[in-house]
Parts: structure tokens; sequence; C-alpha cells
């Protein structure tokens, strides 16, 4: 096992070592004075070269003022016109503000601060960039104007930094310059142009826009005009002529004829009926049950008459007798009333006759109006299809038109109001005192700073210049090196409880902040730290608790969050399943066989996410087993595919095929009780194998 297991784990021997430590520590310190001490000259020489550089360099190097000025986005805007304005608000998210800062950071806006305050003209902006040499600092160069003015931007925009302020809407300009005024006054300025920018691109958009508008709704009054001009020329072409009310004359017609070709057919049918109903009573001689011959005067007068005449003829016939001239004169006379009355008949049927004739032609009339009109509304029906296209047309660019119209009004309406969607809330400060550079931490760090450097000279003089030996005063005579005590073989890596030893993979899983998983706890880290592949843990005696401790060590380790798999390498007695609570299904020997694959035949335990490759006894040689290049390969995989693999190996017993599981491994963990012939176990263990070995103690 790596050096780490190596450490003493009792309390006596970690203070030994920390006061081995501290010792140590002091040595290299006396030591560390003694150099100093043998040149002093060179090292105080580099303290002072480095003090005096850094107090030149303070008085030097020229005095820098900054000063701020603060603009904030502003999302409220003029609603005194109810209208939405050309340019919708700024939008104030983080990517917008971005947006404004790098507005404010353009070389276009840098050009206008440049032209406003000439600083083609000021020695600090015109001169040539920063230089290491002191005697160019103060030396201006020639202004530039023009085209030559790229240099003044770029060192303006160097003086110049902008930046959000947190998650406010708000935006801070920081200007910095040899002369305090001068800073504030170019940030403020900066954020003048920047409000006027901002102000003129509006404008400028609200006037194109008025433009464009003006020149569309010009467009658009022609393309009126001429869709109405086409309309009135269609309904001319086509006889198209509309009432008051918007509806065609034709139509109007044709319900009007439809309205008189019902009635006229109505009064023809109750006229047919009439003619009928007369000429069914006159043939049958009921004629006087017909309503028009009983409402006749004339019939009336006749029946009158006939009334008279026949009460005449029954007196006549009382007195006189049938032959008597009176009664042949009353019989004459009823002779003729009847044919009177048979006269008026027919003459009211005729009539009726008549009616229904005149009736009949009426309505053919009035049917043959209709189909012309009908023919007529059909020809216009097929015209209006047309111009039903050329009124939407004109409907629609009318609409077009109207609509411009109120965009445009509302446009140059909002002239007036419109603002910036920004504003400056704080004025940039004179500075009363430069913010760089920081003479006092110059001067201040310039001590240690001299310090190291004399340091380091002392070691590369006493390197390069000389042999002797730091640990030796003048005189004194040499002393023999401390002889290193040899280390134990096999270190105690942590003591456990026999109890705990006997329960640590259930400890692990239901008390993991108790003290014995603690102890497995740290037991792990020390494993996961030293970076052994695969741990065989092995006992004198499994009673001992060898496989309980091998699942509670896998358990812990992976509650911290390591890969790890527990091999069962007891061919014969395998115990490693049971201690995890699961049944051994398929064994060490099955997989390397090729009977079974090994990810079908790993368990994963139900406590943690250690993964369990362990079987039922087998028969199988296991020195064949352990011996074999498919177990080479097999441990192999399971060192790539995971942080620690644990295999829970045979006991120390001579003869067995422990040795060769302790060659495959990276280390070994021997659980044992104290003073149980440990020593004898342990000189046949490391005859057999080279690897690290460590021990768990029982008490």
């Amino acid at each position: 096992m790596s050096s780490a297991y190596r450490e003493p784990a009792s309390p006596h021997g970690r203070r030994a070592s920390d006061r081995l430590r501290a010792a140590a520590l002091q040595q290299d310190a006396v030591d560390l004075v003694r150099l100093v001490r043998k040149h002093w000259p060179l090292f105080r020489a580099v303290v002072l070269i480095v003090v005096g550089a850094a107090l030149l360099a303070a008085l030097i190097l020229p005095s820098v003022y900054t000063t701020s000025a603060v603009v904030m986005l502003e999302p409220r805007k003029n609603n005194v016109t109810d209208q939405s304005s050309v340019l919708s608000e700024t939008p104030t998210d983080p990517a917008s503000i971005q947006n404004q800062i790098q507005l404010l950071t353009s070389r276009d806006l840098a050009a206008r601060v440049v032209d406003q305050l000439d600083l083609a003209h000021d020695p600090e902006f015109a001169s040539a960039p920063f230089s290491l040499n002191p005697l160019r600092w103060f030396a201006p160069a020639p202004a530039l104007e023009g085209k030559h003015r790229d240099p003044l931007v770029t060192a303006l925009l160097r003086h110049i930094s902008v930046s959000a302020v947190g998650l406010s809407t708000t935006i801070t300009v920081t200007v910095w310059s040899h002369d305090p005024g001068k800073a504030a006054l170019i940030a403020d300025t900066v954020v003048k142009t920047y409000l006027d920018m901002e102000a003129a691109i509006r404008f400028q958009v609200t006037q194109q826009t008025t433009d464009w508008l003006l020149d569309r709704i010009r467009l658009l009054g022609q393309q009126v005009q001429t869709a109405d001009a086409s309309i009135q020329r269609y309904k001319a072409e086509n006889s198209l002529t509309d009432t008051a009310n918007g509806g065609s004359i034709v139509d109007q017609q044709m319900a009007a004829i439809n309205a008189q070709l019902v009635t006229a057919r109505e009064d023809l049918a109750a006229k047919e009926a009439e003619d009928e109903r007369i000429r069914a009573l006159v043939g049958s001689g009921h004629a006087a049950d017909v309503s028009q011959i009983v409402s006749s005067p004339l019939i009336i007068q006749l029946r009158e008459q006939q009334t008279d005449l026949i009460r005449q003829q029954a007196q006549f016939a009382t007195r006189y007798g049938p032959m008597h001239p009176k009664m042949i004169a009353a019989e004459s006379q009823q002779r003729d009333l009847d044919a009177k009355i048979a006269e008026e008949v027919a003459r009211i049927a005729g009539t009726v006759k008549n009616e229904v004739v005149v009736a009949q032609a009426q309505v053919h009339s009035l049917e043959d109006s209709l189909q012309r009109v009908e023919r007529e509304a059909a020809g216009q029906n097929m015209a209006r299809v047309k111009l039903q296209s050329l009124e939407a047309n004109a409907a629609s660019t009318r609409s077009m038109y109207e609509s411009f119209v109120s965009r445009l009004r509302a446009t140059q309406g909002q002239g007036a109001f419109e603002t910036v969607d920004a504003r400056q809330i704080s004025h940039a400060p004179v500075p009363n005192a430069p913010s760089s550079p920081p003479r006092l931490l110059i001067v201040v760090a310039s001590l240690p700073a001299g310090l190291l450097l004399g340091l380091l000279a002392v070691l590369l003089a006493e390197k390069f210049g000389g042999t002797v030996n730091p640990g030796m005063r003048r005189g004194e005579p040499l002393r023999p090196a401390p002889v290193e005590q040899p280390r134990a073989p096999a270190p105690v890596l942590a003591e456990l409880s026999a109890a705990a030893l006997l329960h640590a993979a259930a400890i692990a899983a239901d008390y993991p902040v108790s003290p014995p998983a603690e102890t497995l706890r740290g037991l792990a880290m020390r494993i996961a730290a030293n970076r052994p592949g695969i741990v065989a843990v092995t006992s004198l005696d499994p009673r001992e608790g060898q496989s309980s401790f091998a699942a509670g060590l896998a358990r812990v380790a992976s509650q911290m969050g390591l890969r790890v798999i527990l091999l069962d390498g007891n061919l014969r007695a395998p115990a490693a399943a049971a201690q995890l609570g699961l049944v051994p299904r398929i064994g060490l020997v099955d997989v390397l066989k090729g009977a079974a694959k090994l990810s079908q035949s790993l368990q994963k335990d139900l406590r943690s996410t250690t993964l369990l490759l362990s079987g039922p006894p087998s028969d199988a040689d296991p020195h064949a087993v352990w011996a074999s290049e498919a177990m080479s390969r097999l441990l192999g995989h399971l060192r790539r595919v995971s942080d620690i693999v644990i295999i829970d190996a045979v006991p120390i017993v001579p003869g067995n095929e422990l040795p060769q599981i302790a060659r495959l491994a990276d280390a070994v963990i021997v659980v044992a009780r104290a003073g149980a012939g440990v020593k004898p176990a342990l000189d046949y263990f490391s005859a057999a194998t080279a690897k690290p070995v460590g021990i768990v103690l029982a008490r």
C-alpha cells in the first residue's frame, strides 16, 4: 500500500510527527537568517533599490482623476396624444441595456465629443500613446484633424468606461483624465451627446416616416380616384342603376312584379272558383243560390214582380178558372218574368266569365313582365360580379388611404411630443482627489517586494557563489546526520471493536454518522486519496468480521460518490452477498468461462450504489482461477470502469490462493485481533507478495 497507509495512526505518533515538522521549520528559518547575514550588503542593496524605485514611480507618475455621470433608461413615455410612436420605446432588458452601452462607447459618439470639446488641440488626447519612457509622458504630439481623427477617437475611448448598475436600468459613464474639470466635462458631454443623438435619430425617423406617408397617401389618393371612376364607368356601360338605399332598380321591379303576380293569381283563382260555382248551380237549376244573382237589383225586382204575379194567379184561379183571359194573361206575364230572370242570370254568369278571362290575361301579362325582368336581372347580376370586385378593390384602397391619413395626422401631431427614453439623473462631479496612482500603496507594497527580491538575490548568490552549509555556524564541528528510523512493515490503518467489525455492513447503512462508520469513512478517504484500483481484504480468521468489514467499506466508499465493485474472492465459501442482504446469483467462475455476461452478473446493493459479483460455492480450482489470463483481463476491466474494486479474499492460510490474489491487487488490508499471532502471519504474507499491507485491528 502507498505511503498514506504508513503514517502513524495513534495520537502519540501524530504529535511526534507535528513536533518534527515544527522543528524542521524552525531550523529552516534559522538557516535563512544566517544566509541573510552572510549576504547582508546584497540584501540591503536590493531592498533599497526596490523601495527607491517605488518612491520615484510614486512621485513621477501623473495623477489621474476619475468621475462618473449616470444615465437612466426611462420606460415611461408621454401619452398626451394617445397614439403609438414611430419608434417603440427603448426596452430595458439586459441585452437592450448592453446595446445602449455599445452606443455610448461607439466611435461616432466619441468623434462628436472630440469635435465639441476640440480635443484635437488637447495635449492629453493629441499626444502619442502612453510610453514607459518618462521623457515622453508630457511631450504633446501634433494635433490631428479631419480624416486623421481616428487616433483622437481611440485616445478618448481609452479614457471612457461604461457599465450597467446592477439589475437597474441605469448606466454609469466613467471618465478619467489628468485634469479633474476636464474629466467631469467629458463625462457630461458624452451623456449629452448620447441624448442628442437619440433625439436626432427619433426626429430623423419621424421625418422620414412623414415623408413616406405623404408619398404613400398621394399615390393611394390617385388609386382611389381611379377605382371610383372605373366603378361609375362600368355601371354606365352595363345600365347598373341603384336606388337611394343602395338596392338595384331591377331587383325592386322584380319584387313589385312578383307581388302583383301573386295578387293577380289569387284574384284569378277566386274568379275561376266563382265561375265554376255559378255554372254548376245554373246547370243544376239552382240559379237562385248564386250570391251574385240573389244580390242583383234587377233580379230582386223581377222576383218581387214574380211574387205579386203568383199571388194574383192564385186569386184568379179561385175566382175565374184556368181558361180565363186574366189567367192566361197572368201566365204569359209569368213566362216573361222567367225569361227575364233567365236572361239576367245568363248575363251575370257571362260577366263572371269575362272577369275570369281578364284575370287570366293580367296573370299572363305579369308573367311575361317577370320573365323579361328576370332576364334583365340575370344579365345585371353577371355584370355585378365584376362590379363587386371593383367595389371591393376600391374599398380596400380607400381603407388603406384613410388608415395612412390617420397615421399621418397622428405622426404630425406627435412631432412636438417625441421624447428620448433616457435621461441624465446624475451629472459628473469634479473630483477633489486623484483616483490613481495609489502612491501610498506603491510605497508600502515596495517593502515586502524588496524583502522578497532581496531573499531571492541572497539565495541565488548562495547557490552560485559558495557551498557553505547554511546549517553550520563558523567553528561549529561537523555532526553526523540523524539516522532515519525504519518504518513498520504493516501500519495500523484503523481500530474497531469486534462487534463493529462483525456488523460493519449494517452500521455503514443504518448508522452513517456513528463512530465506527466515521472510522470506515476515514479509511475510505485514505484509500481514495492514494488511488489503489484494487484492494484485497483478508484476515487471520473469517470469524473476525472480514466479509462484513469489506461490505461496510464498500458501502461507505459508495456513499462518498465513488464507483465501487465488491468482488467475492472466496470461491468455496462466499460470504459477501449475505453481508449485503443479497442472494448469490452468478459467480466469478461463470463470468470467466463466458457462461454469463459481467453486466448480467453484477448485483446492486439495496442500501447503496455498490455492485456485487458473487455466486454460489464453486468446485473449480481456485489457484487456476486466480492465475488465469481471463482473471487478469477481468480485473483490468473492473479497474477501468470503477474507482475501487474491493476483493473479499480468503483468510491467511499457508498453501491457499491468497498470494495470487495479493499479486493481482494494488494493496492488502488484514483484519486481525491484537496479539493474535499477527506477526508470523504477516511475515508469511510479506514473503509471498511485495504489495503494501495495512492492518485493521479488532479491539
